[in-house]
């Protein structure tokens, strides 16, 4: 099979079989952001120009191997690879294997970091990635998210770029400001905001255009004000209102489901026990035992 691709500031020419796609943002409109997660077939080789930024999971390869710049780097284990913008790299493998991409369009590495993309001291490296697992954990949330339906829309696709782009950033991608902070009045728009549109998908640069800052800067200072990142907030504050709407006693667990922001039940109930420490039912149970009986009639 040979595919020819290009996207996100990424030129893709594969000789060679895709067993399946697992998942993939084909059609989903991100701007400037592409994800793929894929299984290889038994061989092949891809050549890989990128203007942008690349980061790859490989996951059990039998045997890969990447030429760049002259030197090879052969790997039979889990590993990650980052890419520069302007690299050059051909990869060739033996042998069945998973794969997760996330590609990052120059544009949206400029509009991401507050910094233009000839500013990049992002490295081309190629690492097990054991010795990077937070990057492995993060690709593979990317996958998750969009099994489940991306219920909170590019947030965190875009969370995960910013955080890789500033992990694997050499000093000047992501500027070093101590501490940037929201007003009050621009935190309180975007709470207002967030939860008045709890149930629908939202992106960092929506968010950014509401308090009239960048999308670097809201990363940076939406962290420092709350605590936590964009993604994390909707999150937290979705558990908060599937709590409400349980307590209240009014509605069915599948009638809250969409109305706290979820696509399904699943992904509300395993949002709810990683938050809380329990699932959604277990919680309706203490409600109910808690509950105050009516009157009585003595």
């Amino acid at each position: 099979m040979r595919i020819d691709q290009s996207e996100c500031g990424c030129t893709i020419e594969l000789d060679g079989e895709i067993e399946a796609v697992l998942q993939t943002s084909t059609g989903l409109g991100w701007s400037g952001i592409g994800f793929s997660d894929i299984m290889l077939g038994s061989q092949g080789t891809v050549s890989i120009v990128q203007q942008g930024v690349h980061f790859a999971l490989s996951l059990a390869p039998p045997s890969q191997r990447f030429l760049w710049s002259g030197q090879t780097y052969d790997f039979s284990e889990d590993n990650i690879i980052v890419l520069e913008p302007g690299a050059a790299v051909v990869e060739s493998w033996t042998g069945p294997f998973r794969t997760l991409t996330l590609r990052v369009a120059p544009e949206a590495v400029e509009r991401i970091t507050d910094a233009s993309l000839t500013k990049t001291q992002i490295r081309t490296q190629f690492v097990p990635s054991r010795s990077q697992i937070a990057v492995s954990h993060l690709l593979q949330a990317v996958s998750a998210d969009l099994e489940t339906g991306c219920s909170t829309g590019p947030l965190l696709v875009e969370s995960v770029s910013a955080t890789l782009l500033q992990l694997f950033s050499g000093g000047e991608t992501m500027p070093r400001r101590t501490g940037p902070t929201l007003t009050s009045p621009q935190a309180a728009t975007l709470r207002e905001l967030i939860l008045a549109r709890l149930a629908e998908p939202l992106s960092l640069q929506h968010l950014a255009d509401a308090v009239g800052t960048s999308v670097g800067h809201l990363v940076r200072a939406f962290k420092t004000s709350f605590g936590v990142t964009p993604y994390q907030f909707i999150l937290r504050e979705r558990v908060n209102r599937a709590q409400d709407l349980i307590a209240s006693g009014t509605l069915s667990l599948s009638e809250i489901v969409p109305l706290a922001g979820f696509n399904d039940a699943s992904q509300m109930s395993k949002t709810f026990r990683r938050l809380t420490g329990q699932p959604p039912r277990a919680f309706l149970r203490r409600a109910r035992e808690t509950r105050p009986l009516g009157p009585s009639n003595g």
